[in-house]
């Protein structure tokens, strides 16, 4: 720390030379208070936050999974909002905060705690997250994420002073006597081909339900459909047998929904023993959806069971259109093993 700044150039009596010396001199002094004052701001928001840890990272545009360098944080999306993942190095600040990251998933909750970023300097710039899970690489710990708020899309550059407040949620109580919670939901605000929800299935729950209100493609003329993850990695190869009354069975990359359709909703999938690396994982279908023509042919309905026969636990879906999707909503329902 700077105690004080040293002494100011006089004018009227100090040479050309001395002068141009100690200006230098508060010059350097000045920049080095900046990060100093910043630190202390940073902690007094820290006290207002009521109790929030508060670490101070260095942003990296980078997204791949590895570690992003002392002291710094990156997000698993170029789109900031979008990430599913933030990854933290140990350090932050110059200090070792390795305990510190991994008490973040301590709670029992399903939702572990959240996190609030913010440009240090310009507080205009900001996000928050739900933390859900975290997981421990090497030298770099992965927070499992959902973006619940931010200043834009992607408030942040290369090289930002940022400050992290994390605040834990606390343990959950007593689950209800049916032992159904929801997970997770997302609501389409903006046009995307994708709706992923890769990591939410746990060793909690062996069956999921997962409900599409007001699912709607562009224009009418995008099919729906659903595959499954593992290690949140999409399975798209040809193990999906399907079958449907009245119709034979068949095996294909993908659970198809529905096609050509205006809106699908209520719609239900319904997803069963996740928690099998060798067993088969069953899927059920069920709902309706409209086709956009306004005849006869409007509404179509679709009860259909079947399988992903890919061996390994799954970890989570995604649910995807030839089109885009330009509105609705998917929540995620968990039914707890006990």
């Amino acid at each position: 720390m700077i105690d004080e700044l040293p002494e100011g150039p006089d004018p009227a009596n100090d040479t050309p030379q001395s002068f141009s010396q100690k200006a230098a001199a508060m010059v350097l002094a000045q920049r080095a208070m900046v990060p100093q004052i910043n630190q202390a701001v940073a902690e007094m928001n820290s006290l207002q936050a009521g109790g929030a840890y508060a670490l101070p990272y260095i942003f990296d545009t980078a997204t791949a999974d590895a570690d992003p360098g002392a002291g710094k944080l990156r997000l698993s999306s170029a789109t900031q909002s979008a990430s599913t993942v933030m990854r933290l190095d140990l350090t932050a600040g110059g200090q070792d905060y390795t305990t510190l990251i991994d008490t973040m998933d301590g709670s029992t909750s399903t939702i572990k705690g959240s996190i609030r970023l913010v440009k240090q300097g310009d507080l205009s710039k900001w996000m928050t997250f739900d933390v859900t899970a975290r997981a421990a690489p090497s030298g770099y710990r992965n927070l499992t994420v959902v973006c619940t708020d931010s200043s834009s899309a992607s408030p942040f550059a290369a090289g930002d002073a940022l400050m992290l407040f994390f605040q834990r949620n606390g343990d959950r109580g007593q689950t209800g006597a049916n032992g159904v919670l929801m997970l997770a939901s997302a609501t389409v605000t903006t046009a995307v081909a994708n709706i992923d929800f890769l990591n939410v299935f746990t060793a909690d729950y062996d069956k999921y339900t997962i409900d599409l209100q007001g699912l709607n493609t562009a224009n009418g003329n995008g099919s729906i459909s659903f595959r499954l993850a593992i290690a949140q990695a999409v399975v798209a190869s040809s193990t999906y047998p399907m079958g449907s009354s009245g119709a034979s069975s068949g095996t294909g990359a993908e659970v198809f929904l529905t096609s050509s359709v205006t809106g699908a909703g209520p719609f239900s999938i319904e997803v069963r023993n996740v928690n099998s690396a060798s067993s088969i994982c069953g899927i059920g279908i069920r709902g309706m959806s409209s086709d956009g023509t306004g005849g006869s042919g409007a509404l179509s309905a679709a009860i259909r069971e079947g399988a992903c026969t890919a061996p390994g636990v799954k970890t989570g879906f995604r649910i995807f259109t030839n089109g885009l999707f330009n509105a609705g909503t998917v929540r995620v329902f968990g039914h707890r093993n006990s």
